[in-house]
This record gives structure tokens, C-alpha cells and sequence, in this order.
């Protein structure tokens, strides 16, 4: 049987390589507390998945209370919009890290037409959006 190898993309393989110097940096030169390196801009992951009867989107906002997320339909567009507040430190403290995210987001998907976008239901809790899309009966 052949050695099966995955291949990451160009970008993908440049990504790789900036994570490993990264940490190199990291961990070998004076960075005692590890990396100093931008967090950037707040995306949170997602999960699309499908059942016989609808598309199904989970997203993770660990940290955004349920006033601050927003689920609407603009034209054929699914707009997820929240913030995530973060929770100040005293001016003097100084910090080792800082990864965690807070600000605001924005996640555009757009809606296959099946999607019967009358029926879209969303709900919050334990820190998911589960937002349901409800296929119409022809694409059932």
C-alpha cells in the first residue's frame, strides 16, 4: 500500500511555515513569556452541517451574552452580527498575553434557494448560536 501524504496549498504551507518560526522566536530567543505577536480581528468559527430538513449553523461566541448577538436575512444573505465586550484590566497591569477576543463581528453567508427563509429559527445558549434553515418542500 502507497504512503498517502496531504498536501497543504501554497498559502497554506506559507502559514505553516510563519507559525514555525514564530515559535522558534518563541521559544528559543527572548521572548520568555512566548509570542508578542497581534491577535487579529475576531471571527468566530462556525459549523454548517445538513439533515433532511434543514441546513443547520452552529457558531461559537463564547463570552457574548445573548442581547449582544444579532441573526437577520438581507436578500438572499444570512448576517450574523454580535460583540463580545471585554473585561478591563487596571492601566498598570501588564500583560504576558492577551489573546482573547473582544469587539464586534460580522459572519455573511449566502443562502442556497432552498432555504425557506420564512422559517429560519435561531436560539442561544451555552455560549452557541444554533441558527436553523429550514429547507423549503421542493428540496426536501
Amino acid at each position: 500500500m502507497a504512503d498517502e501524504k496531504k498536501w497543504l496549498s501554497v498559502p497554506g504551507q506559507f502559514q505553516k511555515l510563519s507559525e514555525h518560526v514564530d515559535r522558534l522566536f518563541d521559544e528559543i530567543i527572548h521572548r520568555p513569556w512566548g509570542f508578542t505577536r497581534q491577535v487579529p480581528e475576531w471571527n468566530p468559527s462556525v459549523d454548517l452541517y445538513e439533515t433532511p430538513e434543514a441546513f443547520v449553523l452552529e457558531v461559537d461566541l463564547p463570552g457574548v451574552n445573548k442581547e449582544g448577538v444579532n441573526v437577520e436575512v438581507e436578500g438572499q444573505d444570512l448576517i450574523l452580527r454580535g460583540e463580545r465586550s471585554s473585561e478591563r484590566h487596571q492601566s498598570s497591569d501588564k500583560f504576558h498575553y492577551q489573546e482573547r477576543y473582544s469587539g464586534t463581528f460580522m459572519r455573511r453567508m449566502t443562502l442556497p434557494e432552498s432555504v425557506n427563509k420564512e422559517k429560519i429559527e435561531a436560539e442561544f445558549r451555552d455560549g452557541v448560536l444554533r441558527v436553523i434553515l429550514p429547507k423549503t418542500k421542493e428540496a426536501k
